[in-house]
């Protein structure tokens, strides 16, 4: 089994999360720009004001989360190589490959699928800890750890 090039998955899921926040700051800045900069008197906008404010608090909070997240990913050694489940570690499965870090969803990378997790993430906990050659179950699905580097 040919393993997969961790600093090649830590790029692939720091570029998605940097996309991610610059989507999320594109959204924020459109958003002020809606209620901000607009010559409607407040009782004219029909309140639309108050739910695109609450909304704007939500995608701040949301974008400060990402930002977090993509420390969190900065932090992460490439060259350490793991020999249990933890952060930082890719766990190759018999059904997918993952990369415990944070929830990225999937990222492709040189043609492949990796699973970013966070710790929180429930699946995470199955698998902490575990080594190549252990198996655990999540929502019903068995896995067998092919490798964990």
């Amino acid at each position: 089994m040919k393993l997969m090039d961790k600093k090649a998955i830590l790029k692939g899921c720091l570029i998605k999360q940097e996309m991610q926040i610059q989507d999320f700051e594109k959204e924020i800045k459109e958003l002020k720009s809606e209620i901000y900069d607009h010559d409607v008197i407040p009782s004219q906008d029909g309140g639309g004001t108050t739910d695109k404010q609450e909304l704007l608090a939500r995608y701040e909070s949301e974008l400060e989360f990402l930002k977090t997240e993509l420390a969190k990913l900065e932090s992460i050694d490439p060259n350490k190589i793991h020999n249990v489940v933890d952060v930082g570690s890719v766990v190759m499965t018999d059904k997918r490959t993952f990369f415990v870090a944070v929830s990225t969803e999937e990222v492709e990378v040189n043609d492949q699928s990796i699973f970013g997790v966070s710790t929180q993430a429930p699946i995470f906990i199955q698998m902490k800890g575990k080594k190549t050659g252990d198996e655990f179950e999540f929502n019903k699905q068995h896995y067998k750890i092919e490798q964990v580097y």
